[in-house]
């Protein structure tokens, strides 16, 4: 038995899930575009709240997807989600919070993985993480031993983004016993009277607006092996991969350790910290996280380069590290704060977001990167994707932003002054300002 939402017929492949919840088993659907998985996972986010009292977390990529998808968003007949919760269910709403108490006690919590310190002190029994690919691939390692303690459930669903995080935990727990595993594409799928949910028209139709036949493998077929469809640099990390410059590196004590920073409020922060040897980069380092002051990141960067038994050379800060955030550290800028813990950035030139990413696949070529310290900056090469146009079926030029932003970024300042200060060595340094 599961609960049935009034004017919701869940599709036979749904029928299968909510057993598996039923029979407490995890749950890993990887099923395509327009499947109806957002519903789904928002019936079996109340049937887990009523079948188990306590914390149950629907996990988005970023808190504002979250928001805008199922707080705020409407489902296929225009209904505001939410309204698929019955009303004689709810204790209270909390807005601010997109947390919902139902009268049983449960909490059902809207989250995002872009800000997992949000999550401490909720305990959850139960986490759903919504397109799964697309998340943070730390935020499962952080989660996944609370779920454990607690003898709760994970129900992830997802479209493939090539053999990223989500293709290696299929490969891990295909087997598994404790998970039920639904792979799916359009042939595989169908509503409840048998009729399919994608048809070959459609795929026609989708064809002829200009999708390609790899990105309809991927997103309507759920095919791995096509690639991240959107990349923004599989060809430079191909050549990276071949070339073997993804490997164990050590930092040399007669060179300068430099740093590169993203810095954010509220928001990621992420710092590389990197020597110049010869011709190459070497990233020996990453620094990376969210909900923390400046000082925490900065007191890491330097318990690694003490680990290292290296001397600090240049520090190299966003085009806007002298401005001022409001509600952030007393609203004191960060060129300030760092300046006052001993750090002395150089401030990187404002260059456009499209002419920063060709400095960085300028750079790319030259990189090495440390593959015992640095696996969430290679992933997130791999991962920096363009944002898909669904109504144009085609991608767009900006980037899309995800967990892996921030740290990109710093490699776009990285690049942008190695450019400027390696390249052309005559170009003057400019030293920061602001004050």
């Amino acid at each position: 038995m599961y609960l049935r939402i009034p004017t919701i017929q869940p599709y036979p492949h749904q029928h299968r899930m909510f057993q598996a919840i039923v029979e407490n088993k995890h749950v890993l659907a990887i099923i395509h575009r327009r499947a109806g998985k957002d519903i789904a996972c928002l019936q079996m986010w109340i049937l887990r709240a009523l079948q188990r009292v306590g914390t149950h977390v629907y996990l988005f990529p970023l808190l504002q997807q979250a928001r805008s998808v199922i707080w705020s968003g409407m489902d296929f007949d225009g209904k505001p989600f939410l309204n698929n919760i019955p009303e004689c269910l709810i204790e209270y709403k909390n807005d601010a919070r997109m947390e919902i108490r139902l009268i049983n006690g449960s909490r059902l919590v809207l989250a995002g993985s872009n800000n997992l310190t949000g999550l401490i002190g909720t305990n959850p029994v139960t986490i759903i993480y919504s397109e799964f690919a697309l998340h943070n691939p730390n935020a499962r390692q952080y989660l996944n031993p609370i779920i454990v303690q607690n003898k709760g459930i994970e129900i992830i669903q997802s479209t493939p983004r090539g053999k990223n995080h989500l293709w290696e935990l299929f490969e891990t727990v295909k087997d598994n016993p404790k998970y039920h595993i639904e792979h799916l594409g359009i042939d595989k799928t169908t509503k409840s009277d048998g009729s399919p949910i994608i048809t070959l028209e459609d795929i026609e139709d989708i064809k002829k607006r200009g999708m390609s036949d790899e990105m309809i493998a991927q997103e309507f077929y759920c095919d791995f092996t096509t690639g991240n469809q959107g990349a923004y640099f599989t060809r430079e990390m191909h050549d990276m991969d071949i070339q073997g410059r993804i490997l164990p590196l050590k930092a040399n004590p007669n060179l300068p350790l430099h740093t590169v920073w993203d810095l954010g409020g509220t928001d990621a922060t992420a710092g590389w910290l990197f020597q110049v040897e010869g011709s190459y980069i070497h990233l020996l380092g990453l620094v990376h996280d969210t909900g923390y002051g400046l000082k925490h990141f900065l007191d890491w960067a330097d318990n690694l380069r003490k680990q290292w038994g290296c001397a600090w050379g240049n520090h190299f800060g966003p085009h806007d590290i002298s401005q001022k955030h409001q509600g952030w550290e007393q609203a004191e800028s960060r060129l300030m704060q760092a300046r006052k813990a001993g750090w002395f950035f150089q401030i990187t030139p404002k260059l456009s977001l499209e002419d920063g990413i060709e400095a960085l696949r300028y750079v790319l070529p030259k990189i090495k990167i440390n593959s015992t310290e640095c696996n969430i900056g290679i992933r997130a090469l791999r991962e920096y994707q363009r944002e898909y146009d669904e109504a144009n079926a085609c991608f767009a030029q900006k980037p899309l932003h995800n967990w892996a932003s921030h740290i990109i970024d710093s490699l776009r300042y990285l690049s942008i002054n190695y450019r400027r200060l390696y390249d052309i060595p005559m170009q003057p340094v400019q030293y920061e300002t602001g004050f």
